[in-house]
């Protein structure tokens, strides 16, 4: 009997990895995919800046600052590369979804360090941080990905970054600095992650609940330590470790409710 239907997919083959030399070697100007207009002055302050993450100029000096403690910078991440091609596969893949963007956080305060190959602009390279998750047809979007490298913590980097990066989201087109007119931004943060939730709790983020078992974990140490067992009924084994998710959100109407205000004197610090 015939049916109605048909199913013809086919998973894609897997992407070979990146050639370091090929990516930072590069002249050509890097294409970021990203659906929606950058407004570079909604995203810089007197102490510090984010633009576009670009590999041959951010990928190795952050992988080289994170290179000492990658277990502990990686631990609460979804994803654990381990070596420097598998870094730059984990930034490509950001790269092709066009309602994803990463971005390089330059602390302003301090000078280039020596050898460091900037853009041009002020100060030192502090990090990353991305919007993921983006849902143009809903207005929302998510900030994630979030590492200030060792030298820049317990500092102004990190929330100066992150008030940006809000100001850049909810604040409406037509504003001063302008923005991307967005409803909703979420932060979604392991629940061990005391500083992460402790960070978004101060800059307004509304804690909202826990997403069980909403993570694969890879295979790796550092990460199955502050992950949670699977283990279905009637197995023997272990199937894999998987991770809970802490959700925390600013909307639209916190954004006008007070965080905006609390927003501009971080940035204005």
């Amino acid at each position: 009997m015939s049916t109605a239907y048909v199913n013809n997919f086919t998973p894609p083959p897997p992407s070979a990895l990146p050639d370091p030399d090929k990516v930072l070697s590069s002249t050509e100007p890097y294409d970021i995919n990203f659906a929606y207009p950058i407004h570079l002055e909604s995203l810089s302050s007197d102490k510090v800046r984010l633009m576009p993450f670009v590999p041959r100029l951010h990928a190795k000096p952050l992988w080289e600052s994170a290179l000492p403690q990658l277990g502990e910078l990686f631990q609460y991440y979804p994803i654990a590369p381990r070596t420097f091609p598998e870094f730059l596969a984990f930034v490509e893949s950001i790269r092709t979804l066009p309602h994803w963007c990463m971005f390089a956080v330059y602390d302003k305060t301090r000078a280039a360090q020596e050898g460091e190959s900037g853009d041009g602009g002020e100060g030192s390279f502090a990090g990353m941080m991305s919007l993921v998750n983006t849902v143009h047809q809903y207005l929302c979007t998510e900030i994630g990905y979030v590492m200030i490298l060792p030298a820049f913590q317990r500092s102004h980097v990190a929330r100066t970054s992150v008030s940006l990066l809000l100001q850049y989201c909810l604040n409406m087109p037509t504003a001063s600095p302008p923005g991307l007119g967005f409803r909703r931004v979420a932060w979604i943060a392991h629940p061990n992650n005391g500083p992460s939730v402790g960070l978004a709790k101060k800059l307004g983020f509304q804690e909202e609940g826990v997403l069980r078992f909403s993570r694969i974990l890879p295979d790796v140490e550092a990460l199955n330590r502050v992950g949670v067992e699977v283990k279905r009924k009637g197995s023997d084994t272990r199937e894999a470790y998987a991770r809970h998710s802490k959700v925390l959100a600013v909307c639209w109407d916190d954004w006008e409710s007070g965080v905006q205000e609390k927003a501009e004197v971080i940035i204005r610090q």
